[in-house]
């Protein structure tokens, strides 16, 4: 009965895994924009302008208005008083990549926006629960980044040590 149960467990975590996976897949077009002031009234295609016109203006993409989507629209309103946040269904991965390639340098002084790819909650909460260490690994000057929902340092995943352990920096392969 134990063999059957912990079978089942593992069946399951690995079926819950591949949904995540294959909904991570689905928004992979996906950006969401954070800190874009809301217009009243807004439509559906004063949105699409909206984004376009952010693109062009903030992220200094010359073409934006060449971009197609496939669906622009905001999320509820949000409790901090903030304006709603967008998420943009690129049409053309090329278009997303160039929009997302060009957020670090030319959102660096621009706080008050943000542009990043759209994940699944539970993705983003594992995502969230690595920053930590990634900024105590770029604090000591290591190439880090954290990629889907694994920390990776200098080319190697990170392997959180065993609980008990001494806590020392784990990469795996190293």
């Amino acid at each position: 009965m134990e063999q059957v149960n912990t079978y089942l467990e593992n069946e399951n975590f690995e079926l819950k895994e591949q949904f995540l996976r294959l909904q991570t897949h689905s928004m992979k077009y996906n950006l969401i924009f954070s800190g874009i002031t809301e217009q009243d009234n807004e439509s559906k295609e004063d949105t699409e302008s909206v984004i376009k016109n952010f693109i062009e203006t903030e992220l200094e993409i010359q073409d934006a208005s060449t971009i197609s989507f496939q669906n622009v629209h905001r999320l509820r309103p949000r409790n901090d008083g903030k304006p709603r946040n967008i998420i943009a269904k690129f049409s053309k991965y090329d278009d997303h990549q160039r929009v997302i390639r060009a957020v670090p340098a030319k959102l660096r002084h621009k706080s008050r926006y943000s542009v990043q790819q759209q994940y699944p909650a539970e993705i983003n909460d594992r995502r969230r629960a690595l920053v930590p260490k990634l900024k105590e690994f770029q604090r000591a000057r290591r190439n880090a980044k954290i990629v889907y929902d694994q920390l990776i340092v200098d080319v190697q995943p990170y392997e959180p040590p065993p609980r008990g352990a001494p806590p020392d920096q784990h990469v795996h392969g190293s």
